[in-house]
């Protein structure tokens, strides 16, 4: 099974971005400066009957990524997954090798060139995931913007054909 795996940082303040508006009216996007995020590690399955895996974080570190390879093994008892990871530090920890290592029958990391998001199917599930969650939306709160997030990556879930669509070019 081959998969490609990611992260995300989803901001309360959301994007701007440009998008169409009545000439001399415009429109208004409320917002307010905050640092305050929801931080999601994923994984995508490619193919004719492509599936998304998803996990809301704290931090990007060798812990939280286990608990995810950890997830994803125990989801694919009996298959083999091949996982495509860009080069983050965690992900060439020791305590993560030393488990990959051990665990070698049912996962096998591929590490994709530096600087090549384009080569990695999940970038494309963050980018349709920002395009209809979080540009030019206004959260109130954390708490509202993962509740949106969940929601999007739940229909991505349980409807295989809008994420087929979304990684077209990984058939």
């Amino acid at each position: 099974m081959l998969m490609y795996e990611d992260e995300a940082v989803f901001r309360q303040s959301g994007s701007i971005y440009r998008h169409w508006a009545k000439k001399g009216i415009g429109s208004e996007v409320k917002s307010f400066p905050s640092r305050k995020s929801v931080k999601v590690m994923g994984a995508v399955a490619v193919g004719t009957d492509p599936k998304w895996h998803f996990r809301f974080i704290t931090v990007f570190n060798s812990d939280s990524f286990l608990v995810l390879l950890k997830q994803l093994v125990r989801q694919y008892t009996g298959r083999r997954i091949h996982l495509v990871v860009d080069n983050a530090k965690y992900h060439k920890a020791p305590e993560v090798m030393d488990w990959v290592e051990k665990n070698s029958a049912k996962i096998e990391l591929h590490f994709l060139p530096t600087y090549s998001p384009e080569l990695n199917a999940a970038e494309y599930v963050w980018k349709e995931t920002r395009r209809k969650t979080t540009h030019n939306r206004f959260f109130p709160t954390v708490d509202h913007l993962k509740q949106k997030l969940f929601r999007r990556f739940n229909r991505f879930q349980g409807n295989p054909t809008s994420l087929r669509n979304v990684l077209a070019s990984f058939a």
